[in-house]
């Protein structure tokens, strides 16, 4: 059984006022795993208004991360960035960018 907490959530907008739901999880420790996107859908059932948060993808963080074990294979002029939650929500920033064209 894993157990995963949600280190933090934020909400994105692309200047559209249609927001993003992010939920950076990590485990116990507060390391970063992944993180979660969620949309708003809004619905009207017999004149009440209501809106519902349901999720739309899972972005992995693992590209963050150097590769561990077997044999070099390409050369970077960069760092690796590492998992930590400012990665996160660039990452969550990138995703909200391209996110429904």
């Amino acid at each position: 059984m894993a157990i995963h907490n949600v280190l933090k959530t934020i909400y994105i907008n692309n200047n559209d006022d249609t927001f993003l739901r992010y939920e950076i999880i990590g485990n116990h420790e507060a390391d970063v795993s992944f993180a979660m996107a969620f949309a708003e859908i809004k619905n009207v059932q017999d004149g009440i208004e209501y809106s519902l948060w349901t999720k739309v993808d899972n972005i992995s963080l693992d590209h963050l991360e150097p590769p561990t074990g077997g044999f070099q294979q390409s050369v970077r002029t960069e760092t690796y960035p590492g998992k930590s939650l400012s990665t996160a929500i660039e990452e969550c920033k990138k995703h909200r960018a391209h996110w429904g064209k």
